[in-house]
């Protein structure tokens, strides 16, 4: 990723076409145990998504969208997170006929790893954007 993705930044800013670039973190990293259950690494998730934030940062680009596989249930389809489940937490509440989704938990930490990572102002246009709602929604509040 961190080979070719800052090629295809470069190649579509030449066209001048505006383009959404997306993540989608889970996608490339599906792996099979031991045991032959199919799974996913919380940790190898995560850190593509933060590279792929970081590249685009140093790209001058915007990563616009996140797309993740996940459930709002107490599955354990995915290895790590803050629940830390290992390849022998999979068999307790698998759940997926298909590809193996975060837990309601496992996508919250996605969640919080995005916000502090725009937080941290290293995302261009973000801390603008946020500013902006921040004043928007204390400007609404002062009018109630």
């Amino acid at each position: 990723m961190s080979k070719f993705l800052p090629e295809h930044i470069r190649a579509v800013k030449k066209t001048g076409i505006p383009v959404i670039w997306v993540c989608d973190p889970c996608h490339g990293n599906t792996e099979v145990t031991k045991q032959g259950i199919k799974t996913r690494d919380f940790e190898k998730i995560t850190s593509e998504l933060m590279q792929s934030f970081d590249i685009h940062t140093r790209e001058k680009s915007r990563l616009g969208g996140v797309h993740l596989e996940l459930t709002g249930e107490d599955v354990t389809e995915c290895t790590g997170g803050s629940p830390q489940l290992q390849d022998h937490h999979l068999s307790e509440a698998y759940e997926t006929f298909c590809d193996p989704r975060l837990n309601y938990t496992q996508s919250l930490d996605v969640a919080f790893a995005i916000a502090k990572q725009l937080a941290s102002g290293r995302t261009p246009g973000f801390q603008r954007r946020f500013s902006v709602l921040k004043s928007s929604s204390s400007n609404a509040a002062q009018h109630q």
